[in-house]
């Protein structure tokens, strides 16, 4: 679904030349849930943002779902992150004046193929599967903190995505709202199918992941699949 080859980006940081990614080469499968792992300032991040073509890569190649994606225009970028990508962040990025209804129908406005029905049929199911249907017509503010993170996921999925990339998702929530979200991803993998790349520095995330790949220094340091994803609840 994903081939990565040879990718690194160069960031040049008081005349010292930075690679992070530094060569990775890699390929993700539909339907994996992957977790990419390491410490700080590895480029894991930023090997997140180069597959969702929210940053360039300095030399390499991306081919999702046979595009190669590196060859397409701006606007022809847009279009493929709109309809093939969802995004969710750590800092949630909900629209302050929009009702949670609002938000997560955005996504869905912005494409020329659905009717003003089907948007919100699709967006009354997402908010059913996170359980905030009850708070479609709130306000982000009158939410905690994993109610907003749970919107962000509705949002990012109203599109029905081929792959949901995840930065750090649970860096400003708690552990309890942290295996909420986990716990929401795993079915969102589970029950739709979905592909899943998150970024979390978090250790005992990786018991949610199929598969672990750990960066340092920019490179892959290790590669391989969990044999027992997801506790028991």
């Amino acid at each position: 679904m994903i081939e990565i080859s040879d990718l690194s980006k160069i960031n040049r940081m008081e005349n010292v030349e930075v690679r992070a990614p530094d060569g990775v080469t890699l390929g993700i499968a539909k339907g994996e849930f992957i977790g990419i792992m390491g410490a700080s300032g590895s480029g894991k991040t930023t090997l997140l943002h180069m597959l969702g073509l929210l940053d360039e890569p300095t030399n390499g190649k991306i081919v999702i779902e046979g595009t190669d994606v590196l060859a397409l225009s701006d606007y022809e970028k847009t279009m493929f992150r709109l309809y093939k990508l969802g995004y969710v962040f750590q800092d949630y990025a909900l629209v302050p004046d929009l009702t949670v209804m609002e938000n997560v129908s955005l996504p869905a406005m912005l494409r020329k193929d659905r009717s003003e029905e089907q948007i919100q049929k699709d967006s009354d199911f997402v908010l059913e599967k996170i359980g905030l249907i009850d708070r479609r017509d709130h306000l982000p503010r009158e939410l905690s903190g994993g109610q907003q993170q749970r919107v962000s996921i509705a949002r990012a999925i109203v599109n029905k995505p081929d792959i949901l990339f995840a930065d750090e998702p649970c860096a400003n929530l708690d552990t309890e709202n942290s295996r909420m979200v986990l716990d929401l991803f795993h079915d969102i993998n589970e029950e739709m199918k979905q592909t899943i790349v998150m970024v979390s520095h978090e250790d005992w995330h990786k018991e949610y992941f199929h598969r672990i790949v750990r960066l340092r220094d920019g490179k892959i340091a290790s590669d391989g699949y969990n044999n027992h994803p997801h506790p028991a609840a």
